[in-house]
């Protein structure tokens, strides 16, 4: 093995090999070869020995090998060897989506696992991508891409970010064919990009296919819209003649569609439960309305499909959008490349406004604020499927004086060292996304959560807890009241303390002698807090901190702390941080703004003793 694999890998592909053959537009094989050494139990995850499939996929040739370091076979496991369940137990709907898996738990490191499989379908819509780089600290010594195809069905391709990486074409009439060797591991650095972003994919699309009894073609967005709507949607919006009627007596009286669309949100959302199915089984036909009526759960696609027959039912127009869905890094549909299959993972609902923006519904949360999708569907390219086509859209972004946290508090100083604080707190856009959840949790858990929020003041005692989430307009409040015991330090007969007691930075991002990967900061955001701080009897103030005013590109920031009375101090601060991409070089003074600001944040006022 080349050294060079090892570096900054907890795992190498010593062989990534998939080859597809498409006879026509109903019949698909493929054959799949992943040879693996993990080499540290961080390691273990890129096993992957599993495979899903359904009623529609049949899966032969199953097995796995497990080599230990010295290359010496230690295990063997045929098909019969893996454990094969459904892969959403319990729910009739679903019981054709399965997985067969292989839970092998390693005696020591490094080893090996080979991997393989067969699998033959009818379907040929869904060709997937090729990645030969599998994630942050994985290497891969070699992966080869074969698809052999009837020149009848067509293929259609897209390269992204090859640059930089040995990988060769080989390609000709008839036969897609790909090779990459020796890439090194790449190493997950702080606030980079989502790998799938900066690494090599190849965008893989058939121009004919065949999907559950239906031909279709991958001309453009708009026709595959249609397509879809024609054949995969329409039929499947049917609901029992009670289920109108509930729904209509529920908006008698509101002809604004957004108000009648309140309702229905809610109505699903008091009346349905989400079940999650794995993207590549269950298709992408969603379960019927009349099903999920009658059943009260589905899967994004059911429940989207769901609602919009429900708003159907009440006159308002909705359309079902395939979306990638994901909360740590956003992921746009490539509006080039028209794919079934490959760019989406999740399903929400449009509704168009005249003369407005459009409203978004995420149909599979019980607790999510009508027309809020929050940060795992925010900001990024969607496909809108409507009966005149399909369109590559964006969802909303929540801009950084959105996605606000505003603090007020009243901070007692005792003699002894204590604290008394009585708190408001106020978040919105994706700081409410982060923390409404908190009212539906036990009381123990919400203690635990302010005390690991608060941890750099210890010895917190909560004395009461109060949450307002005002879903019309997102905005979640916090109520808090907390004592903490030794919260100042003496010296002789001076007292010393930390003014920013609610919102202070104490992280500083890690150091990197030559960053290799840009920055992101995936989204903006502003705190703003004013605290009236109430100083002991007895006790005068000797030194406060000078006022600060920070500005970067990266955003800004501001504080000053005012004398009020002899034992009264007004304390503000502005914090500001601007999403966005930048180069690499820029890291460093990234890491020097917020280094400042947390030095600022943790700067002390000096009491002393009259």
């Amino acid at each position: 093995m080349n050294d060079t694999l090892l570096s900054n890998a907890n795992a190498v592909v010593r062989l990534d090999a998939i080859t597809i053959e498409i006879a026509n537009t109903k019949s698909l094989k493929q054959t799949h070869k992943r040879v693996v050494t993990i080499l540290n139990k961080k390691g273990d995850s890129h096993s992957d020995i599993h495979v899903y499939y359904d009623d529609k996929i049949n899966v032969k040739n199953l097995g796995a090998l497990v080599y230990n370091k010295f290359g010496k076979e230690i295990h063997r496991f045929k098909s019969g060897d893996f454990k094969d369940m459904a892969a959403v137990s319990s729910f009739s709907l679903y019981e054709d989506s399965r997985i067969k898996y292989l839970n092998y738990i390693p005696t020591e490191y490094p080893y090996t696992i080979e991997f393989y499989y067969e699998t033959e379908t009818s379907n040929t819509a869904w060709i997937p991508f090729w990645r030969p780089l599998h994630g942050y600290h994985i290497s891969t010594e070699k992966s080869t891409y074969d698809i052999v195809y009837n020149t009848s069905v067509g293929i259609s391709k897209k390269q992204k970010n090859f640059a930089g990486f040995n990988i060769k074409d080989r390609s000709k009439e008839g036969l897609l064919s790909y090779v990459a060797e020796n890439l090194s591991a790449m190493a997950l650095e702080e606030s980079s990009p989502d790998l799938k972003s900066i690494s090599p994919v190849l965008m893989i699309a058939p121009k004919n296919f065949h999907y559950e009894g239906f031909i279709g073609e991958n001309e453009d967005w708009e026709n595959l819209g249609k397509w879809i709507n024609e054949n995969l949607l329409t039929g499947r919006s049917y609901l029992p003649e009670e289920t109108k009627q509930q729904v209509r007596a529920l908006v008698q009286g509101i002809d604004d569609p957004i108000g009648k669309a309140r309702k229905i949100y809610k109505y699903v959302q008091e009346n349905t439960r989400y079940i999650s199915v794995q993207v590549g089984i269950g298709g992408i036909q969603p379960i019927s309305a009349s099903e999920v009526d009658r059943v009260k759960y589905g899967d994004c696609k059911g429940l989207t499909n769901y609602t919009k027959a429900l708003l159907e039912a009440v006159g308002v127009v909705s359309y079902y959008t395939e979306v990638y869905a994901t909360s740590s890094k956003k992921i746009d549909m490539d509006e080039n490349f028209p794919s079934l299959f490959g760019q989406a993972n999740h399903v929400i609902l449009n509704i168009p406004i005249e003369n407005k923006e459009s409203v978004w519904l995420e149909c599979t949360s019980q607790i999510m604020p009508f027309g809020f999708l929050g940060d795992f569907t925010d900001d990024r390219n969607v496909f809108v499927i409507t009966p005149e086509g399909g369109k590559i859209i964006s969802t909303p972004k929540y801009g950084a004086s959105e996605n606000s946290q505003s603090t007020k508090a009243e901070l007692n100083i005792m003699d002894d060292s204590s604290l008394e604080v009585h708190a408001k707190i106020i978040s919105k856009g994706i700081q409410y996304n982060d923390k409404f959840y908190l009212e539906n949790e036990e009381r123990r858990e919400q203690d635990k959560y302010f005390k690991n929020h608060w941890n750099y003041i210890g010895n917190i005692s909560i004395d009461e807890i109060k949450f307002s989430n005002d879903k019309d307009n997102v905005a979640f409040t916090q109520d808090v009241s907390f004592k903490a015991i030794d919260f100042c330090s003496f010296t002789g007969e001076r007292i010393l303390f930390t003014p920013n007691v609610l919102n202070r930075n104490t992280y500083i991002p890690n150091r990197y002698r030559t960053r290799k990967l840009p920055l992101q900061i995936e989204r903006g955001f502003i705190d703003d807090d004013e605290y009236e701080i109430n100083l002991p009897q007895g006790y005068t103030v000797e030194f406060i901190p000078e006022n600060v005013s920070l500005e970067s590109n990266f955003g800004s920031y501001t504080v000053t702390i005012e004398r009020i009375t002899d034992t009264k101090l007004k304390y503000e601060r502005k914090f500001e941080i601007t999403g966005g991409f930048y180069p690499k070089e820029e890291y460093e003074k990234y890491r020097e703004f917020i280094k400042e600001v947390s030095k600022n944040d943790n700067a002390k006022i000096v009491l002393t003793k009259l």
